[in-house]
């Protein structure tokens, strides 16, 4: 009767068998499930927008480093400022007040490779030596340019009508003797430019400035003491400002 009851509760097992496995044979496992592709993605994301975001922050970088060096290293040069003639005439010194007329050349030169200079608006003043100003002219000539490594020359006229400024007794009289004494007479000038570089087609940016050049020590004789005596500059020419 046992022997009946086990062969009958033995019908209700699996019939799968099993077989055991040797050591480190691992052929006989079942195949692991592969990784779901989901979570693989989720997981790879943050990964490639890190990179995305370094790459693109090395390139702004990158960008500004290179303005700024071009910036310092190809920055615009500043114009050199030569005179190249200078006379005054209807040279009359009176009790209150003084008349003259000068005329000069200037010429600005462009020492860059790289940069137009426009010089929108030109300011002369001329002085006498004591830097007390004779004559203005705020507008010399109109807004012109000079391209790179060349050079441009304006003519320029200053008279003391132009402008309205008083000279006290004690300086007419100072100018006065230099005139009869040495028949020579010291002025200073003033050249005030208010400028513009801009660079070639692959340099974008425009940079402004306001340059300011003197021109000292002026020596100009007088022949006689007739107003109509024109005084030449006593020295070489050009001169540089």
């Amino acid at each position: 009767m046992e022997e009946n009851e086990i062969i009958q509760n033995s019908a209700h097992r699996c019939p799968s068998k099993v077989y055991p496995l040797t050591t480190g044979d691992i052929s006989q496992l079942p195949p692991s499930r592969p990784p779901h592709y989901q979570h693989f993605q989720i997981k790879k994301l943050p990964k490639l927008i890190i990179i995305t975001l370094l790459v693109v922050a090395a390139s702004i970088s990158l960008t500004a480093l290179i303005c700024i060096l071009m910036y310092f290293t190809l920055g615009p040069k500043l114009p050199s400022l030569h005179l190249d003639t200078f006379s005054v005439s209807n040279f009359t010194i009176g009790s209150t007040n003084l008349i003259a007329k000068w005329d000069f050349n200037l010429t600005f030169k462009n020492p860059d490779h790289l940069w137009q200079i426009y010089l929108d608006c030109i300011e002369c003043i001329a002085l006498n030596h004591d830097h007390f100003p004779i004559a203005i002219n705020h507008s010399v000539s109109p807004p012109f340019k000079v391209k790179p490594m060349k050079k441009s020359t304006i003519h320029v006229q200053l008279a003391t009508g132009d402008s309205l400024i008083f000279l006290n007794h004690q300086l007419l009289q100072k100018i006065n003797s230099q005139r009869r004494n040495g028949r020579m007479v010291v002025f200073d000038l003033a050249v005030r430019a208010k400028t513009r570089f801009t660079g070639v087609s692959w340099l974008w940016w425009t940079e402004f400035a306001n340059l300011m050049y003197t021109c000292l020590d002026l020596k100009v004789g007088f022949k006689g003491l007739s107003d109509s005596d024109v005084g030449m500059f006593i020295g070489r020419l050009p001169k540089q400002c």
